[in-house]
Order: structure tokens, then C-alpha cells, then sequence
């Protein structure tokens, strides 16, 4: 049965709560840098904790096995207008602590949409002698619920450090977790070239992967001389189960006290394979946040 406008209006209100008051852990890194040692507590430590809003754009496309045992790829696009009212669940965690020039930092990801007909396509059936496209005008109906999970662990070493600013290298493991489930219609069955049922008209498809990388990078901030402005960056690479993985944040952040900074910027984090074969060819999302950093 379908939600109530009001259910609708509490879901979403939800949501947006869940995204302001938990933080991702790699752009709180990014935020916090290094703080000079007069900012630093009486034992040394330094914990952080940074609530944040990021509504981006999702890009991806995978394959998964179809009801005839070919392989079918799907794509699925989406901006925010296009999600926020169909988000299920979203679940953004992470924390901090810091000694002296060491970090270690952990944040968890969990982000559960409904994904409509407009922004999903079924866009071919890979045979074991070629493909066959299939046109976004076969595709009646779509209902795909996609659930992602990524979650990191890293260290951090402060390399460079004085009133210009700071820069850290980091060093961890990102985990990719994406699981899809997708209901389909199609106007007709798709027919290989023998004449078989290479995709029958209606079936649904499932997709369940995790994926560890490897990752490494920079960190850090460069202030702005005479005022409370400075720039955080964040940059990483990596690989291992997926050949690429990279992620990068730049943004402006005002710090009116030692306990509090916040800030706008961008961040965009991708998944790339490049292969047709089963499983994710690629995954990024990208665009604007707004966050405030507490440390203690």
C-alpha cells in the first residue's frame, strides 16, 4: 500500500535528520587536519566528530545474473530530486582520535533507496558471443531497491605542520558492500539470434557483493592568513577487488571556536572496474556538503 503524504513527509524528514546528525569519518579527517598543539586536550588526545548533509548524485551500473543464466547489466542514475523522497534508510557514522602527529579514523556508510522506472534501465543482455541492447522504449516498469554499505578504517601521520596549515598521509581499507534487487517489465521477450529466450519479458535480478580496498592518500588543511577561514582537502587512491577506487573533497571552513568548525564544500568518491563481466562496473557519487566539525 502506498505511504500517506504525511508518512511520506515523516520519512523523509527522518532521513534528512539521520544525514545531519551522523558524520562520514574521511571528510571529518579532511576537516580536522591536524590542529596545532595549543588546540590539542591536556592528555594529548583528540577526538572529532563531524555531523554533516551530503545529498549527491549516484551513477552506477552492474550485472547480475538473468532468469535464462545470461548476464544482464542495468544502469541507474539518479540526482536528488530524484531519491531523497524514495530513501528508505540512511545511516552516515564515524569518529576520530588523534595523539600528537597519529590518527585513526572509522566511519560506516549505509544509504537504502527505492529507485523508480525514470532512473533505472535494463540496458543489455551479455551473450557468450556479444550483447543485445536494449532500448530504454522496451522497458515498461522498473522497481529496484538498492542498498549500499561502505565503511573504512585508516591511519594517519602528520607530515608537514606550522601556521600555514598541516599535511597528513593516510593509509587503510575501504569495503564496498552493494546488494540490488530489480523487478522488471519489458514490452517483449529478447531473442538471441538462434532464436532463444536470451531475457524473458518480466523476471526480477539480484546483486549481492562486497568489495575490501586498499587505500592511500593526503590530507590536510591550509589556513587563511589573519582570520578564521581555512581550506580542508582530502585525496585517495586505491585498489584490490575493484582495480580503482579514489575519492577526493575540497571546501571552505570558518572556525569561530576551538570546539567547532563548519563548512561547505564538494566530495565525490568512485568505484571503477571497467569490466562487463558479473558485479559492479562502476559506482561514484559526487556533489555539495554542508558540515559542522566538533572536536573535544
Amino acid at each position: 500500500m502506498a505511504a500517506s503524504p504525511e508518512g511520506r513527509a515523516i520519512r523523509v524528514a527522518a532521513a534528512m535528520a539521520a544525514f545531519f546528525v551522523l558524520g562520514w569519518t574521511a571528510v571529518a579527517h579532511a576537516q580536522v587536519a591536524n590542529l596545532p598543539p595549543s588546540q590539542q586536550s591536556s592528555t594529548g588526545w583528540t577526538i572529532a566528530i563531524t555531523p554533516y548533509a551530503w545529498l549527491p548524485t549516484i551513477s552506477t551500473t552492474f550485472s547480475v545474473t538473468g532468469p535464462q543464466g545470461n548476464t544482464v547489466t542495468q544502469t541507474i542514475s539518479a540526482g536528488i530530486a530524484d531519491y531523497i523522497s524514495q530513501l528508505n534508510f540512511g545511516l552516515m557514522l564515524g569518529g576520530e582520535a588523534r595523539y600528537d602527529r597519529f590518527t585513526v579514523m572509522t566511519d560506516l556508510v549505509y544509504a537504502n533507496a527505492s529507485i523508480t522506472t525514470k532512473n533505472s534501465h535494463i540496458s543489455r543482455v551479455n551473450l557468450g558471443t556479444g550483447s543485445i541492447d536494449i532500448p530504454r522504449s522496451q522497458q515498461l516498469e522498473t522497481g529496484t531497491r538498492l542498498a549500499t554499505t561502505i565503511w573504512s578504517l585508516a591511519g594517519g601521520y602528520t607530515l608537514l605542520q606550522g601556521d600555514w596549515g598541516n599535511l597528513d598521509a593516510v593509509a587503510g581499507l575501504r569495503m564496498l558492500f552493494l546488494g540490488s534487487t530489480t523487478n522488471y517489465q519489458l514490452t517483449n521477450d529478447i531473442h538471441s539470434a538462434d532464436g532463444t529466450i536470451a531475457l524473458s519479458k518480466t523476471g526480477t535480478l539480484n546483486l549481492g557483493v562486497s568489495k575490501p580496498e586498499g587505500i592511500g592518500g593526503i590530507t590536510g588543511r591550509i589556513n587563511i592568513p589573519n582570520s578564521k577561514f581555512y581550506l580542508p582537502f582530502y585525496l585517495d587512491a586505491g585498489g584490490g577487488s575493484v582495480p580503482l577506487t579514489w575519492q577526493v573533497y575540497a571546501g571552505v571552513a570558518w572556525q569561530p571556536t576551538d570546539w567547532v568548525d563548519v563548512s561547505v564544500g564538494y566530495r565525490y568518491l568512485s568505484f571503477r572496474n571497467g569490466s562487463k563481466t558479473l558485479g559492479i562496473e562502476h559506482l561514484s557519487l559526487g556533489g555539495a556538503l554542508l558540515a559542522g566539525n566538533f572536536h573535544f
